[in-house]
């Protein structure tokens, strides 16, 4: 596969899945710590999220950040059940292959995004158009 080589904007998206939804992307700008992920990820997106689902079980990869405390408390203290998972896992997650659909939607797009703007707005495209 072809790869642009030169300097490139690069961007951290955090984004979920279910079997036949996804979740809106976060963009995660700067340092990317516990309580950053709790008020800008799980309070704003996951919360909403899994309450339309019936019965879920929320898989995440047991980055440094998810394995805090004050991150495992928030899934306690609201009654978020967790999927067991080794550590450092995330090859075996299925969210792997949606952002292997991704980066391969991005490749295929020429030129290369030359801002970090612009380079979300192609993400979240190529995230909108993975089949659901």
């Amino acid at each position: 596969m072809h790869r642009h080589t030169g300097l490139v904007p690069g961007i951290m998206v955090w984004g979920g899945i279910a079997y036949h939804f996804c979740t809106p992307l976060v963009c995660i700008a700067g340092t990317f710590n516990s309580q950053r992920c709790i008020s800008e990820v799980l309070e704003p997106v996951v919360l909403p999220y899994l309450q339309g689902l019936a019965a879920a079980i929320f898989q995440q990869d047991n980055a440094q950040p998810h394995v805090a405390l004050i991150f495992r408390r928030f899934f306690v203290n609201h009654q978020i059940e967790l999927l067991a998972w080794l550590d450092r896992s995330s090859d075996l997650s299925p969210i792997e292959n949606m952002w292997s659909m991704v980066a391969q939607r991005l490749t295929q797009i020429t030129p290369p995004a030359t801002t970090p703007d612009h380079l979300w707005q192609r993400v979240e495209a190529a995230w909108s158009a993975v089949p659901q």
